[in-house]
Formats: structure tokens, C-alpha cells, sequence
């Protein structure tokens, strides 16, 4: 037994070792095109916004995400993806998942103000197709409802654990081989 627990603490710190921490700054608008209060416990709205994104590697991004944000008897339920271009052009999709924690503040007649929120890179071409898999969870901070009707938003967002050949390959990368 104590052979087996030695094991698994050697393996468990050699992959933290190879292993890195992948961040994401976004800045964007969203919008609620449709937004149904039913009652106190169940809303239905449908969510699209546009964003660009930094990270702590090469890689820089923009995209569009678009879905339905629906509370049935108190519980939130979202059905949201994510488009994501890089400057070489390769696309990247991401899903929303449930994240182990949220906090909501009403912001607006009911409209999510802030959050924790997780998205799961669910695959794509050139870098995106490795991070399939990886799990980004983040704070969303809804700043405000500007002049066009959109509001704009800050999500900062961290993956822990993403081997480090991983961030190398999209910090070497050079677009698309001809």
C-alpha cells in the first residue's frame, strides 16, 4: 500500500512538472435577443455576443458564440458555442459546460451581471485541435449596456494542467504548412 501511495504522489508531481497554466483575456459584447421572464423560477433567453481574445501564449484570437440560457424551477441550464479564429485563420470551437461554482448578480430586469462560468475547447483545426478537451473556467464581468443596445463584458479565464508541449506548439506556431 505505502509502495502504491509513493507511486502515485512521484506521478502526480512529475506531470505537474510538464504541465502548464493556459490564460485567457476576453473583452466583447453580448446580447439577449430574446429574453422571456415566465415566472420567478424559469426564464428562457437566447444569448449571441462577438469577443477578442490575448493569452499568455502566441495566440490570439476572435469569435462569436451563440446559444439558449434557460432557468427551469430555479436551475440554469445553457446550451452555448463558441467559434474562435486565430490570426492564421484556423477555427476552434468551444461549449459551454457547468462550472463547479457560479455566483449570479441581477443586473438589468434579471440579465446575468457577473459569473464563474467553464468552456471546453471541443475541437477545430491547427492549435485548437490540441486543445480538445481542455477546460477554461473564468470570471464574466457584464460592465454595462452601451448606446447600441449590446452589453459589453471582461471574461478572464484560466486551465490548469495543460501539458507544456501543448503551449510550445502554439507558441511555435507558423500557420497553416503549405
Amino acid at each position: 500500500m505505502k509502495l502504491f501511495i509513493k507511486s502515485f504522489l512521484f506521478f502526480f508531481l512529475i506531470s505537474r512538472m510538464y504541465s502548464a497554466e493556459l490564460t485567457f483575456t476576453c473583452h466583447g459584447v453580448d446580447r439577449f435577443p430574446v429574453f422571456d421572464q415566465i415566472d420567478d423560477q424559469n426564464t428562457f433567453m437566447t444569448y449571441t455576443n462577438e469577443f477578442q481574445c490575448t493569452t499568455n501564449t502566441s495566440m490570439i484570437i476572435f469569435g462569436t458564440a451563440n446559444g439558449v440560457v434557460e432557468t427551469l424551477n430555479g436551475k440554469q441550464l445553457e446550451n452555448i458555442v463558441s467559434r474562435n479564429t486565430d490570426r492564421y485563420g484556423n477555427i476552434g470551437y468551444l461549449r459551454s459546460v457547468p462550472a463547479d461554482m457560479k455566483h449570479y448578480r441581477e443586473n438589468n430586469e434579471n440579465i446575468t451581471g457577473s459569473s464563474i462560468n467553464s468552456w471546453e475547447f471541443i475541437g477545430g483545426t491547427g492549435p485548437f485541435a490540441d486543445l480538445k478537451g481542455i477546460i477554461m473556467t473564468g470570471a464574466y464581468l457584464q460592465l454595462g449596456q452601451n448606446r447600441n443596445g449590446s452589453y459589453n463584458f471582461i471574461w478572464k479565464a484560466k486551465a490548469t494542467g495543460v501539458p507544456d508541449k501543448i503551449i510550445e506548439k502554439i507558441n511555435n506556431y507558423k500557420g497553416k504548412e503549405e
